[in-house]
């Protein structure tokens, strides 16, 4: 298809209307309520000639699926999205109010323009267009808007594909969705895209401490006291200076990257990698530690805590929670293991310790065909670029389809957009002001449909 089609303002005004309309219908998880966006969805759908299936996982969170029937002789597509967005935070950092969707300068503002209503549009509107044209692919090509994405997808695909009776609905050989797309400052004609291939392993986990309640006006010794134990816990977190670990998925990072060989070397050596690093963000004129750190470590990071009802009471009981994101190859066993060197002995035995959830990371390898269709699209779309294959440091719903073993890379393409850095878009998906431009729009919407045809 030309581009002259995607630029077509009629194409454009539909793809910018609906997902104004998608931002509007407010979806912050928790609760979620995705049956309203997923009803709008199949709606659309179904209004286009569409049959369409609503799944709900629980009142409120809705799954809408359909498919392109095609003709059996060849690998099916999967093209997901979600639904649900997280909160919007303090209203007034907003410029605009969040699930306003307005249309400014020539992006769509709102909480989920990026993360991640527009990729569910620029899938629905390549996979419509696809349908308009009366195209019959090899294999089928199913389209799927979820639920629950940002709290682990557990009410949509990984509820989803545990269901017997909904498993081959959302099958597919191979499933495309976010996690990746972004481009990197470098490269010059050659840009270089990521793609998430892999992702870490999540290991939630709740902890108490516990010491004797009393009076504010009469308190024991401030070490026995459970919101000082807490604080001893937090202050040993913080010190906490995880080992780099070099393994072979980041070393296919830096095998793809646009630098010179040396620089590659020196990222893929423990004893040179801070160096490498921190040269590197010089060059780019920004810190590219928060990017490339979480891709070789182990992160342990607190953020919830909670401890008493009164200003004059002493809590017997403090509780906190850790965001544990740990590498490939990683499990519970590990994290308890360095928790007890990190705290000691002593103190790690006097906390409870609560997992919240165990989800451990999974992977894609770039030898399957699907890989190479992905980077054929993209050079037809963008000339000259370059896929560079990444661990994703947070989740997504792609794991759950790795765990049934089906072919998952996370990847919308999205350019940088005119006055901004990669670190900035990077900011928005969960930050304030979240937009995502007009062209990133039909520039993701064109790769959907020209990698669907594929099919």
């Amino acid at each position: 298809m030309s581009d002259e089609y995607f630029d077509d303002p009629s194409f454009k005004k539909e793809a910018i209307q609906t997902l104004q309309d998608l931002i509007r219908i407010d979806t912050t998880n928790p609760p979620g309520n995705e049956t309203k966006a997923a009803e709008y969805i199949q709606d659309k759908l179904q209004s286009e000639g569409f049959d369409t299936e609503l799944i709900e996982s629980a009142p409120g969170r809705g799954n809408v699926i359909t498919r392109i029937k095609g003709s059996g002789n060849g690998p099916s597509l999967l093209l997901i999205g979600h639904l649900d967005v997280v909160p919007a935070g303090d209203l007034d950092k907003w410029d605009v109010p969040p699930f306003s969707g307005e249309l400014r300068d020539g992006f769509i503002w709102g909480r989920g323009a990026l993360d991640m209503k527009g990729s569910v549009v620029a899938e629905l509107m390549a996979f419509l267009r696809i349908h308009r044209e009366g195209y019959r692919p090899k294999g089928d090509i199913i389209y799927a808007a979820t639920a629950d994405e940002e709290a682990g997808g557990h009410f949509g695909p990984g509820w989803l594909l545990n269901q017997p009776e909904h498993f081959e609905k959302i099958k597919a050989d191979n499933v495309i969705s976010e996690g990746g797309g972004s481009v990197l400052p470098i490269g010059g004609k050659n840009p270089n895209f990521l793609i998430q291939i892999a992702e870490k392993g999540i290991f939630w986990t709740k902890f108490r401490t516990f010491g004797p309640a009393g009076h504010g006006s009469i308190p024991g010794k401030p070490k026995e006291m459970a919101i000082i134990k807490m604080k001893e816990v937090l202050d040993k977190l913080s010190k906490y200076k995880p080992p780099i670990i070099i393994q072979d998925i980041f070393r296919e990072t830096a095998a793809n990257i646009s630098l010179p060989s040396i620089a590659r070397k020196l990222l893929t050596t423990k004893l040179t990698m801070k160096g490498a690093v921190w040269l590197a963000g010089k060059i780019f004129g920004e810190d590219i530690g928060q990017l490339i750190f979480p891709l070789v470590q182990n992160k342990i990071t607190p953020t919830m805590l909670k401890a008493g009802e009164k200003v004059n009471a002493i809590p017997g009981e403090c509780e906190g929670a850790i965001d544990v994101r740990f590498l490939p190859g990683y499990d519970r066993n590990d994290l308890n293991r360095i928790l007890r060197e990190v705290l000691g002995k002593k103190l790690y035995e006097a906390v409870e310790w609560e997992p919240i959830i165990d989800q451990p990371g999974g992977y894609t390898p770039t030898s399957v065909p699907f890989y190479n269709q992905i980077k054929e699209t993209i050079q037809e779309v963008e000339p000259g670029a370059k896929l560079v294959p990444i661990l994703s440091p947070g989740s997504t719903d792609l794991l759950h389809f790795r765990n049934k073993g089906m072919n998952a890379f996370g990847f919308v393409p999205m350019k940088i957009d005119e006055g901004m850095t990669i670190r900035e878009m990077g900011e928005m998906p969960h930050g304030y002001n979240e937009r995502i431009s007009v062209d990133n729009l039909m520039f993701a919407t064109k790769f959907f449909y020209n990698l669907a045809k594929k099919y």
